[in-house]
């Protein structure tokens, strides 16, 4: 595994000794020590779906991507899945290869073709939460194409605490936004209901090779799925900053030259 990666992962394991434990057995972190800056307002970047087409070498457009999100300087980077083809250990330490030379920390949401015994070891948990100043992420695993009980009651404690934003991030979408699209979770409704209940500001996904944008009462839904695997009709290569202080603003940026 790469060096600067497993210094990270360890710096993550050393954070979760005095991280908030509860009884679903998922970690949260205090995004400050692990991020270790002081900086507000902020801003993050969101990718997803940045996977080749076949074998282990990651795109040209990814490592591309990986530029200009050095260039936009975030705080921190979340990967919103799909990072490789098949999750072997091979395709795992390429994929791993690449991102090391992003500036910003990465956090990790499990895609379906990231699904394997061996993802724990090269990109740690599937479930988690972090703070930041006022913010609140949630990472879910649901690339089975749903959340047991389990996680549902982990998203709802944790949107029970006191965070002024709210922010989800899962790989596959509660809804397809296309006419007639199915390419989203099985019995998405309770999250929905959840989501509604919680006045979550963001659920950010991937899974569908595009980008979309919807707002279902005041929570915005993004899917964001250019990263550098092969695009539907009409999509294009593209990742997500968004800014955070008293509000939140987003912009979606293109890569032209993917």
């Amino acid at each position: 595994m790469n060096k600067k990666y497993s210094i990270l992962i360890l710096i993550i394991f050393i954070v979760s000794i005095f991280s908030v434990l509860n009884n679903t057995g998922y970690k949260t972190y205090d995004g400050e020590k692990i991020i270790k800056k002081d900086i507000y307002p902020y801003k993050f970047v969101f990718f997803g779906d940045n996977r080749p087409k076949l074998g282990k070498e990651q795109p040209e457009v990814f490592i591309n991507i990986i530029k200009m999100i050095n260039e936009e300087d975030p705080l921190f980077v979340i990967g919103g899945g799909d990072f490789v083809i098949e999750g072997t250990p091979e395709n795992f330490e390429e994929f791993l290869k690449v991102v090391a030379d992003l500036k910003a920390p990465l956090f990790y949401v499990c895609g379906n073709h990231d699904d394997s015994r061996c993802y724990k070891e090269y990109l740690g948990d599937r479930v988690y939460s972090f703070t930041y100043k006022n913010s609140i992420f949630i990472i879910l695993d649901n690339s089975k194409g749903t959340l047991d009980k389990k996680q549902m009651e982990f998203l709802k404690k944790q949107l029970k605490r006191s965070f002024e934003h709210k922010f989800v991030f899962m790989h596959v979408p509660p809804f397809d936004p296309r006419v007639g699209g199915s390419y989203c979770m099985i019995d998405p409704e309770e999250f929905m209901e959840i989501i509604k209940e919680n006045d979550v500001d963001y659920v950010f996904c991937s899974h569908i090779h595009s980008y979309y944008e919807e707002k279902r009462g005041d929570t915005f839904y993004i899917i964001s799925g250019g990263a550098g695997a092969p695009l539907l009709r009409n999509g294009f290569y593209h990742y997500i900053v968004v800014n955070v202080s008293e509000n939140i603003s987003f912009s979606v940026a293109r890569c032209e030259n993917g």
